[in-house]
């Protein structure tokens, strides 16, 4: 069912495809999990959604978000627009679309406090190490995720600044200094900051922030080794439990 929302995208929109040779027949704002869009094409006639983060956005917005999906769509090279990026990396954006980002979330444990280990923690280590300044961490959410990830052990939701770290670090017998080093490795995410739709996250200078990291190439050497320490860890805590009982 089209709202007053899909009523000014389509509105907002249709000049733009038409610019293009192509007829928008219907739009819509869509609760997609991430920042996204899809298009259907059926001849000359397009349908289009839109991630609904963007339906509270002034009208420049949108307008400046649906050129760089049309650039995505057709090709070419697109250059976001100001106010694009300024609306979307503002505190106010983020502050009222991260919430709906946060519950569409699946294996979120929703809080940095682990039974062993606390991701914030970590985040204080590097700040007194210098490695992180408390700029790089403003306006930012920490979250273990609710069940142990080992082919994933982080990630970083640039636009609404959220970290995400695998609960297997959730555990004593986890190295320590390898759990700061991955959490430093999704904060210099954060220092990247939110850049639409860029498909290579570790660029040049993402690889420089992490080569100031001490013991990098050791380190993350090493992280390939957090699957057999933590199968390690499961047997040992349940051989332990056997005794027990």
């Amino acid at each position: 069912m089209s709202n007053h929302n899909d009523f000014r995208l389509k509105q907002l929109a249709a000049p733009l495809f038409e610019a293009r040779g192509y007829h928008l027949i219907e739009a819509h704002f869509t609760a997609f999990k991430e920042m996204n869009f899809r298009w259907e094409i059926r001849g000359k006639n397009i349908i289009f959604k839109v991630s609904d983060y963007l339906d509270e956005a002034p009208d420049i917005v949108i307008q400046e978000f649906v050129k760089g999906a049309l650039t995505y769509i057709f090709g070419g090279r697109h250059v976001w627009g100001k106010a694009y990026l300024d609306y979307t990396r503002s505190d106010a954006f983020i502050l009222l679309k991260r919430p709906v980002y946060y519950k569409r979330g699946r294996r979120l444990a929703r809080t940095d406090v682990g039974e062993f280990r606390n991701i914030f923690d970590a985040v204080q280590r590097l700040i007194d190490r210098g490695l992180l300044t408390e700029d790089d961490i403003q306006n930012t959410l920490f979250t273990w995720t609710s069940d142990p990830t080992l082919t994933r052990l982080g990630y970083c939701t640039q636009m609404f600044r959220i970290v995400v770290i695998s609960c297997v670090f959730d555990d004593p017998d986890i190295p320590e200094d390898l759990f700061d080093f991955v959490v430093y490795h999704e904060c210099m995410h954060l220092r990247q900051g939110y850049r639409p739709f860029n498909r290579t996250p570790h660029d040049a200078a993402f690889k420089a922030s992490m080569h100031l990291y001490p013991g990098e190439r050791e380190l993350d050497q090493r992280l390939h080794d957090i699957p057999e320490l933590y199968k390690k860890s499961r047997k040992n805590i349940l051989k332990n439990q056997s005794i027990k009982n």
